[in-house]
Order: C-alpha cells, then sequence, then structure tokens
C-alpha cells in the first residue's frame, strides 16, 4: 500500500515528541519525516533541515507537513516548498488526534486528508469541564 510521505515540525521538540507519542498508540511508522526548529537555528538551517527531511522520504504520492503554528518558523519554511511542488499539503495546528489521523489515513488523497484533518481538529477540541459537569452525580457522568 503505497502512502502519502509525512513530515512534522514544530518549535523545539514537540513534533518529535508528538509523533513518538502517536507511534505508542498506531505502531511504528515509515515513510515520516520530524523537523524541529532550535532557538538559535536561522530560517537557512530550518530550510536546509525540511530540505533533508524530504529528500529521505518516498514523496511519489505526496506530502503532507503537519506543523504547530500557522506563521511559525516550520509553517514559513513549509510553505515555500508548497510553492515549488503542487503535490505537498501544509496543515498548520499540530495536535495528537490530528496526527493520529493523518497516519491511519495515509493511503488517501491529499484532498480527502485535508478535509479529514479538518473535521478531526475541530471534533478535537471538548471543554471536559462542562461534560462532566453535565451529571452532578458520578454516575449520570458519561463522556466516553
Amino acid at each position: 500500500m503505497t502512502q502519502v510521505a509525512v513530515v512534522v515540525a514544530s518549535h523545539g521538540e514537540f513534533a518529535k515528541y508528538a509523533l513518538k507519542s502517536a507511534e505508542m498508540i498506531v505502531g511504528t511508522q515509515e515513510n515520516c519525516g520530524v523537523v524541529t526548529v532550535g532557538m538559535d537555528d536561522t530560517l537557512q538551517d530550518a530550510i536546509q533541515e525540511m530540505q533533508n527531511e524530504l529528500n529521505h522520504l518516498d514523496r511519489s504520492q505526496g506530502t503532507v507537513i503537519l506543523v504547530d503554528i500557522l506563521g511559525g518558523t516550520p509553517s514559513n519554511v513549509s510553505g515555500r516548498f508548497v510553492l515549488t511542488d503542487e503535490s505537498v499539503l501544509v496543515l498548520s495546528g499540530l495536535n495528537l488526534p490530528l496526527l493520529l489521523d493523518l497516519l491511519t489515513n495515509r493511503e488517501r488523497s491529499l484532498v480527502e486528508i485535508a478535509t479529514s484533518l479538518e473535521n478531526s481538529y475541530h471534533a478535537g477540541f471538548n471543554n471536559v469541564t462542562e461534560l462532566f459537569k453535565k451529571g452532578e452525580d458520578e454516575d449520570e457522568c458519561e463522556i466516553l
């Protein structure tokens, strides 16, 4: 089964540990890379690290780059690759539910992945405090 390539990119080592956490749940992933932007990294360092990661992946089915925040160095660097390669999809808002959705749906098209991740992003946010408050009695609370 051919799957899209995945790069997880963040400030600091968030991306590295997010991928490790996801792999605890769904198993070891192939054709994935991580880009971490450190405090002392220049823009050129980040561009080079992204290029190195992309060079090591099978990108024949497309590439999804999942970044932590819009407007940060990881998303700005990733945007450069969107401009030169239409088979690159960059999405911001890295979190574990989003990453799990991506890793379990890598055989889909980039359009299908984008739609699924947008839905997962919105569905992943819940006010758990409010869910618990709905049932005053512990026995009444059924959030799962």
